[in-house]
């Protein structure tokens, strides 16, 4: 049932993806990329279930089921997003995005076995997890906006075509910004949660991947004050994000090497 809840959503996404692509050239394509999407994120949302009664249950602290977690809230925060700005132009890559978190996820799960989690920390854990991925997939949809916009704007200036067709400029830009105010939000309620867990059952609080994940924060602090605070648009804060997002990457995968946790 978790292994077939889980194939579905990739199904789901994949035909979302293709949908996507295709109406490029096929303008009708595009209709069912949000049901598409939607009927992914809703197999998703029972494959997870499915997750905690599986003997041993899958943590969601496991690198593969947060990988798989990003792809479902990758979906998520886009079809969110449509009811407060117009960025269905980037609905292609949302979902070519989330079928490949998914599907990477699912690869590990598929051929790696977990320890069950003991259930004093289960609640402080995957209240982390939570916080940590939502953030880690908002703010990866900045970055993608934040790399799009760049790589039109230059092809613009330049007057050549793109071999993958773009969203407006002005699309990338509203996705970016939103994206960003909200990642940075649940990124730091992520690290507030993880901070949390660690002194309230005796972890190790400074760890490397505490130390990583602290350093990126602040690392956002300067993209999130151009972009939230100073309110301003263009090529620069694009930058700045897709450099945050590098240096979170960067701290994700130290935390990981040093052996710390998700």
């Amino acid at each position: 049932m978790t292994f077939s809840a889980h194939g579905l959503a990739l199904l789901c996404y994949a035909l979302a993806s293709a949908a996507g692509w295709a109406s490029r050239r096929r303008p009708w394509a595009a209709r069912p990329v949000a049901w598409l999407l939607g009927a992914g994120i809703v197999a998703h949302a029972f494959a997870f279930l499915g997750f905690h009664r599986e003997v041993p249950p899958i943590p969601l602290e496991s690198f593969p089921a947060a990988l798989s977690l990003m792809g479902w809230l990758f979906a998520a925060a886009y079809l969110l997003s449509l009811g407060l700005t117009r960025v269905r132009d980037i609905g292609p890559w949302v979902a070519t995005a989330a079928l490949g978190f998914t599907a990477l996820g699912d690869l590990g799960l598929r051929f790696l076995r977990f320890p069950g989690l003991g259930d004093s920390s289960g609640t402080w854990s995957h209240t982390h997890v939570l916080f940590s991925a939502a953030g880690f997939s908002l703010l990866a949809l900045a970055s993608l906006a934040g790399v799009g916009y760049l790589v039109k704007e230059r092809s613009l200036k330049r007057k050549r075509d793109l071999p993958l067709p773009l969203p407006s400029l002005e699309s990338l830009d509203r996705t970016e910004s939103i994206a960003l105010g909200l990642g940075f939000l649940l990124l730091t309620l992520g690290v507030g949660t993880g901070f949390l867990w660690a002194t309230s059952f005796g972890e190790r609080l400074w760890t490397g991947h505490t130390v990583f994940l602290l350093v990126s924060w602040v690392a956002y602090l300067l993209p999130v004050g151009q972009r939230v605070v100073l309110q301003q648009r263009g090529p620069q804060p694009a930058r700045t994000v897709v450099i945050g997002f590098a240096l979170l990457l960067v701290s994700y995968l130290g935390g990981r090497l040093v052996g710390g946790g998700v």
